[in-house]
This record gives structure tokens, C-alpha cells and sequence, in this order.
């Protein structure tokens, strides 16, 4: 009797790596509304559409309406006026 030899197909994945080093990482901008306005415009000039988190004065996650003008602009609109932060990225 012959022998016989079956080959397999193989599949290989090939995986790109960057290391660390040579990237700066996400951008983000940390916006500051020192007066009490229902409505915050915030330029940021990150190039991007960022999610947006904001807290009031007291460290409280406040959600508001998201509008964005362009990649470097942004409305952002709430129920009432406070002052506080938002945190882009």
C-alpha cells in the first residue's frame, strides 16, 4: 500500500504593532465654565467630533445636548444653568 500525505490549508494573521513610544496617545481638552449658563460653546481645535462628560461645581455628572458645529467646535445645551467642566476626547 502507498502512503498517503494530506496537506492543510494554513491561514496566518499578521498583526501591525506600534509601539507606545511613538504615539502621543488620543487627544482630549478639559473646558471650564466658570459662570452659571445653560448653554456652553466650546471651541476644543481637536480636529474631531470627542465624546463629551461634563460635571457641575460639585463633581457631578450633569447630561446635556451635544451639538456639534464642526470637527473644532461644540454646543452643548442643559435644562438649567451651572457652572462646572467638561472633559472632551
Amino acid at each position: 500500500m502507498g502512503s498517503e500525505m494530506c496537506i492543510r490549508d494554513r491561514f496566518y494573521d499578521i498583526d501591525n504593532f506600534i509601539l507606545a513610544s511613538s504615539i502621543e496617545g488620543d487627544l482630549h481638552f478639559t473646558f471650564t465654565q466658570p459662570s452659571s449658563l445653560a448653554q456652553w460653546t466650546i471651541q476644543h481645535n481637536l480636529g474631531k467630533n470627542p465624546s463629551v462628560s461634563v460635571v457641575d461645581s460639585a463633581g457631578t455628572l450633569v447630561v446635556g445636548d451635544v451639538s456639534y458645529t464642526d470637527d473644532n467646535n461644540l454646543t452643548v445645551t442643559f435644562i438649567s444653568a451651572f457652572s462646572g467642566k467638561a472633559y472632551l476626547n
